[in-house]
């Protein structure tokens, strides 16, 4: 650097102390150049090609806190960053790129500060004056005030209420939903929050207004520990609260439907915890209501069963119990389905059927006398049916509509077949066919279709077909109970034996 270059600087240094513009040239040889003759406290940046090449110590002080400190490569914060810092005092300033030289004036602000923009060679310089005091000084307090003021217009205009207290549990600020509320209910506290001394953040619920028709406010309140008492926010739950008492309504609703219903119901939601059941559930399987008031999940719930004897015994407890997982897992799924025979002869079907938001509701009914029912009609339908079956002579009967309901071994012999092999129900057209093909040429077998089919007062009749085999069989068709009709087939020769023996 010449000579007249550093006369130019020491120059420029001396009128900066003065307040007035600064005039450098910045030599990559030289460096620190602008730190060196800038005033004290005077914020100084030195810009080429929108990008910070140097500051005073004053702006790098700024720039650190801009986390973008100059680099190595003598290339740091770009105008940008620090136009977004410095547009919070002195809004007019542009943000791509550094303005023309001249002087911006901090409105609202009456210590003179101002930023003043000059040409620097290649580039331009920034620097932020006083009238008096230290201008750095002056730019950190105007930047808070400016913080503050955006910090205290956000809070204000938040739509929930917010404040602060100190240790004595004294208010020492709020915004103006606050302050809204402590008008509109004529106190200077409406929420008496007591947060535990030993937390950092507590949520409690509290409930403001008359507890008449109107229906009062609840807000939950998020407490925030600080260094000397604490800050508060209320936020409204007035929805929540409708909701969870729409909830238990519903659930309230629910149970009353249910207390009537024979079959135990045990609904569990999400977590497994048992939310609602009916008094069926105590009656078939002995809990007491306070069992199931303690709200067991699935497995405890299973459990208690177990050691009541309410469902068959496992031979392994540990795979009873990976069989019972898999019992939920289905229940959740796709749905549960099976039969438990207890050791006190009762026969219980229990049903799961999975729930919207992963419940799952299980349906416990006694179907012992059905059972029972059933069975017996098994064993009486067994019974009939080796009555038939002991006839020497072929039987079929047909329901009010033409179809086959059961048939003796005998007419399995006779006809050489066996409708209770097929899946579809034989009808009587099917039937008189095969008859038909298996008997000589006769009318009868259209009378016999139209006689089956036949409602009203009907009366029975006889025709004699004969049997490819060469034997002579008597068809006697009868009106049975209910509209149905017994086919019988017999051999003529053997009718005559029976006769002759009979005699």
């Amino acid at each position: 650097m010449g000579t007249e270059a550093l006369a130019a600087a020491l120059i420029g240094g001396t009128i900066g102390l003065a307040g007035l513009v600064i005039f450098l040239w910045r030599s990559p040889g030289v460096p620190a150049i602008v730190r060196q003759a800038a005033p004290r406290g005077v914020p100084l940046f030195l810009f080429r090609d929108g990008r910070c090449v140097d500051s005073s110590s004053a702006g790098h002080t700024i720039l650190d806190a801009l986390e973008a400190p100059l680099g190595a490569d003598g290339a740091g914060a770009t105008w940008s960053d620090v136009a977004r810092i410095l547009s919070r005092v002195f809004p007019d300033l542009p943000s791509d790129s550094p303005p023309t030289p001249g002087a911006v004036a901090a409105p609202g602000v009456d210590t003179g500060l101002r930023l003043e923009i000059t040409e620097a060679g290649k580039g331009v310089h920034v620097a932020v004056f006083a009238d008096a005091g230290d201008a750095a000084a002056l730019l950190a307090g105007a930047l808070a005030a400016e913080e503050v003021r955006i910090l205290r217009a956000g809070i204000d205009t938040a739509p929930h209420p917010a404040w602060s207290e100190d240790d004595a549990r004294r208010i020492v600020w709020a915004n103006a939903a606050f302050r809204d509320l402590c008008r509109e209910t004529g106190s200077d506290r409406p929420f008496e929050v007591c947060p535990d001394s030993a937390a950092e953040r507590q949520t409690t619920r509290a409930q403001i207004g008359p507890d008449g028709p109107h229906a009062p406010r609840w807000f939950e309140i998020i407490s925030f520990r600080l260094e000397d008492g604490w800050a508060h926010h209320a936020i409204s739950i007035d929805a929540v609260v409708r909701a969870e008492a729409a909830q238990r309504n519903f659930v309230q609703t629910l149970s009353l439907t249910f207390s009537f219903l024979p079959t135990g119901l045990a609904i569990f939601d999400r977590t497994q915890a048992l939310v609602l059941f009916n008094p069926a559930l105590c009656d078939l399987t002995g809990l007491t209501a306070e069992q199931l008031a303690n709200r067991p999940d699935l497995m405890s719930f299973f459990d208690l069963l177990r050691e009541r004897q309410i469902m068959p015994e496992p031979r392994d407890y540990a795979s009873w119990r990976a069989d019972l997982a898999r019992l939920i897992a289905a229940a959740r799924d796709e749905g549960y389905s099976d039969t438990w025979s207890l050791p006190s002869g009762l026969t219980y079907r229990v049903n799961g059927r999975p729930h919207p938001d992963g419940a799952v509701a299980f349906l416990i009914e006694d179907i012992s006398d059905e059972v029972s029912l059933t069975r017996r009609f098994r064993r009486e339908l067994e019974l009939s049916q080796s009555v038939i079956d002991a006839f020497d002579d072929a039987v079929a009967v047909f329901t009010a509509g033409g179809l086959l309901a059961f048939c003796n071994a005998a007419y399995r012999r006779l006809w050489n077949t066996d409708p209770d092999t097929t899946v579809e129900t034989t009808s009587v057209i099917e039937a008189t066919r095969h008859w038909q093909s298996e008997c000589a040429p006769s009318p009868i077998w259209g009378d016999l279709r139209d006689f089956v089919r036949q409602h009203g007062e009907r009366a029975g009749w006889d025709a004699q077909v004969g049997h490819r085999s060469g034997e002579t069989l008597i068809c006697r068709a009868e009106p049975i109970h209910g509209g149905a009709t017994l086919v019988r087939f017999s051999n003529l020769a053997a009718g005559s034996d029976r006769l002759s023996r009979r005699a």
